[in-house]
């Protein structure tokens, strides 16, 4: 009875080994088959799941073209603009503000840099996560990238990306020469837990349209 009992038990572990390896196959065929779309479908997830707080702070910016500057400013926390770089299937909400809790919801903007528009340094961050910035590394020299906001759309292109030590913000200067609009997050994308480097791509602006 001892060894007969030994035996099932032997039987259903390879049988569940076996079914666990196919299992993992098929999931791992049908993901690389699919990653795009299923990186757009997250995309659309993020934009739509926000909190009711959230979307009762949302407010209307407007833009003094002439002087280059925000006539008010965003709420801390709330939602300024949307970011898109089709190329890399990328389509977030922007918030002021880049707190671990603001950044469960999508892209946050360092609020020690400049608003679009203003002609300087903008930074913006999101998590490395499927559906958030995961996808960043991938973007090219000439990648374009398009900020949307209430008082106007900026388009601006990639000319340089790097990899930099998490605390090496030096490599993202804060300066008001240039519109210079910077995106990074977490590097590698593909590990979990604390990261000590950051991918960083920077962007100028090449196009803006103010039309409602």
């Amino acid at each position: 009875m001892h060894k007969n009992m030994k035996k099932a038990l032997k039987e259903i572990t390879e049988e569940l080994v076996i079914s666990f390896f196919f299992a993992a196959l098929w999931i791992t065929i049908i993901y690389f088959s699919f990653a795009k779309q299923i990186n757009n479908y997250l995309s659309i997830i993020n934009m739509i799941t926000i909190t009711p707080s959230d979307s009762q702070e949302i407010e209307k910016i407007s833009f003094d073209t002439v002087q280059k500057k925000l006539a008010n400013y965003p709420k801390w926390g709330t939602i300024f603009a949307t970011i898109e770089i089709s190329d890399v299937g990328i389509n977030l909400p922007v918030y002021h503000g880049d707190t671990l809790d603001i950044l469960k919801y999508g892209a946050g903007h360092f609020s020690g840099s400049l608003f679009p528009g203003e002609g300087g340094s903008i930074i913006l961050d999101a998590h490395n996560d499927r559906g958030y910035f995961h996808n960043l590394p991938n973007v090219k020299i000439g990648t374009k990238v398009n900020l949307k906001t209430d008082y106007g759309t900026y388009i601006y292109q990639v000319y340089d990306t790097k990899i930099i030590g998490d605390k090496n913000m030096d490599d993202m200067p804060i300066q008001y020469e240039k519109e210079i609009l910077m995106l990074y997050t977490c590097y590698p994308v593909n590990t979990i837990g604390h990261k000590n480097h950051r991918f960083v791509a920077y962007a100028e602006l090449v196009g803006e349209n103010h039309e409602k």
